[in-house]
């Protein structure tokens, strides 16, 4: 009767690369890594390096579609901008309210903005 194999736990870098392949996405990471997602969350809780490592590559991505969007925006895409004055917006008065119960604003966004005096 052979004994099984201990397997040697993983290091900080095997799971650094393996986070940054699989682009921040520990589901992925788990997989590519063999092992499974709460082993590598557990393991992330534990070393800042992990947590930095993460946070860089979330922040990374946010970068990349906060660009997109601003690129849409430029290129005078209505619904990116929109969706700009609705998340952005709300300081000078850009606030989405839900539309009256009317047949014809069923389908319709409505911003109210004040203009001041």
């Amino acid at each position: 009767m052979s004994r099984a194999k201990k397997k040697k736990p993983l290091t900080i870098k095997q799971i650094d690369e393996g986070i940054r392949s699989a682009g921040g996405y520990l589901t992925m990471t788990a997989k590519k890594l063999g092992v499974t997602y709460n082993a590598i969350y557990a393991r992330i809780q534990k070393s800042s390096q992990l947590q930095r490592t993460l946070e860089e590559i979330q922040e990374s991505y946010l970068d990349l579609s906060e660009y997109s969007l601003m690129k849409k925006i430029r290129d005078e895409d209505l619904g990116a901008i929109c969706f700009h004055l609705k998340c952005k917006g709300k300081s000078r008065g850009y606030i989405e309210r839900p539309p009256k119960e009317s047949h014809e604003e069923k389908d319709q966004i409505v911003f109210n903005i004040d203009l001041g005096d």
